[in-house]
């Protein structure tokens, strides 16, 4: 990787982590490495960011120590959820939480989170203009995202802003 600093770019497969990955990699300045960060190293798209000049390394949301893995050495992560593989409020909630701890264990410096904002902060649940949707979101693939950030904060931010 040519003593550049890495950044860990996790569902690199992915519409988000995809074109993160490749803007890093088109890059002018070449300042940055990227690590794409994928469940299958060996699928096709893994493959292509290979051949574009990538480091490809797999890695389960659901498994810390696997994230930790990937993380290490890296100076920047861009980390993202993907509901939309299993549905799950409660799960993506767990994972978040567990790249949140894999990136202070792995000592990466910037952690950019693809969020969104929990919308039952607008819409409460007790207010019938919106169904309540699996007994405690209004928006899953929302509130989900939007309910991980106050741990995130918690267990990496170490600056006043943050």
């Amino acid at each position: 990787m040519e003593n550049k600093r890495i950044i860990a770019v996790v569902g690199a497969t992915g519409a988000q982590g995809g074109g993160l990955v490749r803007s890093i990699l088109n890059d002018g300045k070449k300042e940055f490495a990227v690590r794409a960060i994928t469940r299958d190293v060996n699928s096709k798209k893994a493959k292509e960011l290979k051949q574009l000049g990538a480091e490809v390394v797999q890695a389960n949301l659901d498994d810390k120590d696997s994230i930790v893995k990937a993380f290490k050495g890296a100076y920047g992560a861009y980390c993202v959820t993907f509901f939309w593989d299993h549905f799950s409020p409660e799960r993506e909630m767990e994972q978040a939480k567990n790249m949140a701890m894999a990136a202070k264990e792995a000592g990466v410096q910037h952690v950019i989170w693809s969020t969104l904002e929990d919308t039952r902060k607008w819409v409460p649940l007790t207010d019938k203009r919106m169904p309540t949707l699996m007994g405690n979101y209004k928006v899953p693939h929302f509130d989900g995202k939007g309910a991980s950030m106050p741990i995130l904060k918690k267990v990496v931010c170490h600056i006043p802003y943050c």
